[in-house]
């Protein structure tokens, strides 16, 4: 359900019309309908890339050597494999509990 209304560009301010989209632009003058939440999209947009690995355990830094960078990289595919085995088991124990739950009752 696309709902459009009409508002007035900050850049030409001429009335155009705008479904509330984030990157939707000005039919007169290109410019953008609502810069404050789409320079806040493209800040969310560039964090998201700048650092895609700020979750692993030892993050890489531009400074480590290849053998560190190497044995980080190792660590943290460890760290991973633990924590997914650990959900993995815990989902394989409530299924269980689950059907002995079916079984008896």
């Amino acid at each position: 359900m696309s709902h459009s209304s009409e508002i007035k560009c900050p850049h030409c301010g001429q009335w155009t019309t705008w479904t509330g989209k984030v990157h939707e632009t000005c039919q007169q003058c290109n410019g953008v309908l609502d810069p404050q939440r789409f320079s806040q999209a493209a800040e969310k947009q560039n964090k998201k890339v700048e650092n895609p690995r700020k979750a692993d355990f030892f993050p890489p830094n531009a400074k480590d050597g290849p053998v560190t960078r190497e044995l980080k990289g190792l660590v943290n595919a460890m760290g991973w494999i633990v924590f997914y085995s650990e959900v993995a088991f815990y989902c394989a124990v409530i299924g269980v509990v689950v059907i002995i739950g079916f079984i008896a009752g």
